[in-house]
């Protein structure tokens, strides 16, 4: 009850922080920028909630380990849990770094909002630019992790798969003796032995979890394409607001360039009346 109350309210301040920067960026005219951060964190609470999921279906992944039958060899079933046990873990700790990545896009947020009240335009797209440049590395260690993770998922779905085969291998060559001193031959064994289809059932959610964590390094892909664009605008509206601006050292090489111009326009004339004097 009393994670539940600490979730609610740490939604509740989230979306406060939020909504204060994007009203911000909007008064700012800075609607773009509003959409690409916005974007970024919405990318990040999605894969909190996917991998969330896939947590959950590698408990029932070891809850139906635990389910296998008494014959099957010890040693295989003890590491096939252990297996589910330390991807459901690695999947764990991925989560972990996504809410520090969101918690890291929250006070980037507040953050540029208090620096704008406090110094202005300026100094808010200073801070959103360090935030940025924040969450970039986090999220590029938590990219490394998942192509980690994701090879740990496609290792276990290949030893499962050869758990099944040597199951049924067995059960097809025990079988097929028995058939033998019946004198009825050999058969193929299309009926399915004991623990195959354990086996099966456990790696389709291990398989189709390697599928999605695919689909997640090429959205977090998508997230750092945001996060450069994002930090592109700001550089280009920092730019264009300084265009409207002469700084004080332009001012002084304008100045020096002028005075320059108007003591050849002087010489100039001189020498223009010096050669009609001669011509006449």
């Amino acid at each position: 009850m009393e994670t539940a109350e600490q979730n609610t309210k740490q939604v509740m301040e989230e979306n406060d922080a939020l909504k204060q920067f994007m009203e911000l960026l909007n008064q700012q005219n800075m609607k773009e920028q509003s959409q690409d951060f916005m974007g970024i964190f919405w990318y990040v609470a999605g894969m909190q909630v996917q991998l969330s999921a896939m947590v959950d279906e590698l408990q029932g992944v070891r809850e139906q380990l635990s389910q296998m039958q008494e014959n099957q060899p010890k040693s295989v079933k003890e590491n096939l849990m252990d297996k589910a046990a330390h991807l459901q873990e690695k999947v764990t700790s991925l989560s972990e770094r996504l809410s520090a990545v969101r918690n890291r896009l929250v006070e980037t947020a507040a953050q540029a909002v208090s620096a704008f009240k406090e110094k202005g335009k300026a100094e808010m797209c200073k801070v959103l630019q360090k935030g940025i440049s924040g969450v970039k590395s986090m999220l590029s260690d938590y990219r490394e992790r998942l192509v980690d993770v994701m090879t740990d998922f496609e290792k276990t779905a290949n030893q499962i798969d050869s758990i099944g085969d040597e199951l049924k291998q067995i059960g097809n060559s025990v079988s097929n003796v028995g058939r033998l001193l019946a004198g009825k031959g050999t058969s193929t064994g299309t009926d399915e032995k004991p623990g195959v289809g354990l086996t099966r059932a456990i790696n389709t959610p291990v398989k189709k979890a390697v599928k999605n964590l695919r689909k997640k390094i090429d959205a977090a892909d998508q997230a750092f394409e945001k996060l450069d664009r994002l930090s592109d605008r700001l550089d280009a509206g920092k730019e264009a607001e300084k265009g409207g601006r002469v700084s004080v050292k332009d001012k002084l090489s304008q100045m020096k360039e002028k005075a320059g111009q108007q003591k050849k326009a002087p010489e100039s004339d001189k020498a223009k009346a010096k050669s009609k004097e001669e011509s006449l």
